[in-house]
């Protein structure tokens, strides 16, 4: 038999979007660097940020292009870790989720999953008056919004103090947190 030689793998350089300021966030070794386009990536605020403060926030990336052992990635999303969502939600305590398929400043269709928690069980009627409440938030939020600026805005927790502050006309809100973004395809 005949010995065929297979071409020798190189590190490639995964490097963060120009919102996360381009740092590198992690190595891949490939045989042909092409090969890693389209591929995910999933980082904590921790290592991406160093923000100690959001340690329960996952950022989802998604590489779009390789220039030579650089490989560059795009925003794909963000949620929350699942331990601390059941640490918000405890007995006795109302949940109310909104999810809204919303398009940003610069054209960026998002998906935006919300949670509301009450600090105790409400009535019918103001569970719907703080879901649209938030729906319209959220809204105005990410629409009057380019996805960098929504993202730093959810990271700064603006909108969720804005939420938490203003919604206590309606009712007393315990915590509000978006609980997962993701980027949608046209």
């Amino acid at each position: 038999m005949l010995a065929v030689k297979i071409k020798g793998k190189q590190w490639c350089t995964i490097v963060a979007p120009k919102v996360f300021g381009e740092k590198d966030i992690g190595k891949a070794r490939t045989a042909e660097p092409q090969s890693l386009v389209g591929k995910r990536l999933i980082l904590n605020a921790i290592e991406l940020m160093d923000d100690m403060n959001k340690y329960y926030v996952k950022f989802k990336f998604k590489i779009d292009a390789v220039n030579g052992t650089r490989a560059s990635t795009v925003f794909d999303g963000f949620e929350c870790m699942q331990d601390y969502i059941s640490r918000m939600v405890l007995r006795r305590i109302k949940r109310i989720d909104s999810v809204q398929d919303l398009k940003t400043q610069d054209n960026v269709k998002l998906r935006v999953k919300g949670l509301t928690v009450m600090s105790k069980k409400v009535r019918t009627n103001v569970e719907a008056k703080i879901r649209k409440y938030v729906v319209s938030i959220v809204k105005e939020e990410v629409e009057n919004s380019t996805l960098e600026e929504f993202i730093s805005k959810v990271m700064n927790n603006e909108i969720k103090n804005r939420i938490i502050r203003q919604g206590r006309i309606i009712y007393p809100v315990r915590n509000f947190e978006i609980r997962k973004t993701e980027v949608l395809k046209e």
